[in-house]
């Protein structure tokens, strides 16, 4: 019996960025899903879980800051990984322990997908 496939969701407002993200992960085999803000990723996420967030630092309505936070406060979703992506040049002390992992833009796919095995662990060796 096939494993199912790991769940991500993208949180970017950067349409183009997003859907390339998208395809990419799902040509690897993820399922994948979209939000362009924070607020619209925590009501997605209130539909269930997911198995790890990638989300853009800089949004609107809601920023990957305040999305993080609001899932480490949430246990149902504490424990999930969650991978920043930021163009800027250092994260705020204050964001420690927020995020699982943090890439810089621009990245190649080859380290996010590392990044991402690695936040998964063993899930991810597995596919």
């Amino acid at each position: 019996m096939a494993k199912a496939a790991q769940s991500i969701l993208i949180v970017d407002d950067e349409f183009g960025l997003a859907e390339l993200l998208r395809e990419m992960l799902r040509e690897s085999g993820f399922e994948v899903t979209l939000a362009n803000n924070g607020r619209l990723a925590l009501e997605i996420l209130a539909e269930g879980t997911v198995d790890l967030v990638l989300t853009d630092m800089m949004m609107p309505v809601m920023d990957g800051a305040e999305l993080a936070a609001a899932m480490r406060s949430d246990e149902r979703h504490r424990d999930t990984p969650i991978i920043m992506m930021t163009s800027l040049p250092t994260a705020r002390p204050q964001l420690e322990g927020l995020f699982d992992a943090v890439l810089r833009k621009p990245f190649t796919p080859d380290l996010l997908l590392e990044t991402m095995a690695s936040c998964l662990g063993d899930e991810a060796k597995r596919n």
